[in-house]
């Protein structure tokens, strides 16, 4: 008669897990791709001037980024490359990203992109995205008989003058009821 061992549940998990973990130290140990994607952080403000928008890119050099606009979105765009090894030394762990990124965000349409500028500085790209000058409401100032219709009592004093020598009354409404 052939002994079957008992295997419980917990013990079926625990030899998942390893497996698991296995299969995770193995991939962590294979050489990094240069073909990998990764997604910098990026944050956008605004101030009454601007939009800035500031995307970490620690280790890529200023040669590797392309930014341009199009279709009223910002295009970021830059390769981080990897460190080369020396001679026979394999990786045992990489956390590090590298390959290329890209990121598109769309504008608004008060971004004048005439005057759009860019600075690496630590790591961190800043795009510095100017407002447009927008048409301010002017106060237009009226002339003439016309003022009377704004509350200005110049002009009200004045209308009443003319209105009097001309006809002779003025238009009192308290003096006609009672006359």
């Amino acid at each position: 008669m052939a002994i079957i061992r008992y295997q419980t549940p917990l013990l079926n998990l625990q030899h998942e897990i390893n497996r698991m973990f296995e299969e995770f130290d193995r991939s962590v140990e294979q050489e990094p791709s240069q073909n990998t994607m990764f997604r910098p952080a990026v944050d956008v403000r605004e101030d009454a001037d601007a939009y800035v928008v500031h995307v970490e890119v620690p280790g890529v050099p200023r040669e590797n980024l392309d930014i341009a606009m199009q279709d009223g979105a910002l295009l970021i765009r830059g390769r981080k490359e990897s460190t080369s090894q020396n001679g026979d030394a394999r990786f045992r762990r990489v956390e590090r990203s590298y390959g290329t990124f890209a990121r598109a965000l769309q504008l608004p349409r008060n971004v004048d992109p005439e005057r759009i500028s860019a600075s690496l500085n630590d790591g961190v790209l800043e795009v510095r995205l100017p407002k447009r000058e927008e048409i301010k409401p002017r106060r237009i100032a009226i002339g003439g008989t016309h003022e009377a219709q704004n509350g200005s009592s110049e002009a009200q004093s004045q209308l009443s003058d003319n209105a009097s020598s001309t006809s002779g009354s003025s238009d009192n409404f308290e003096g006609a009821a009672s006359a």
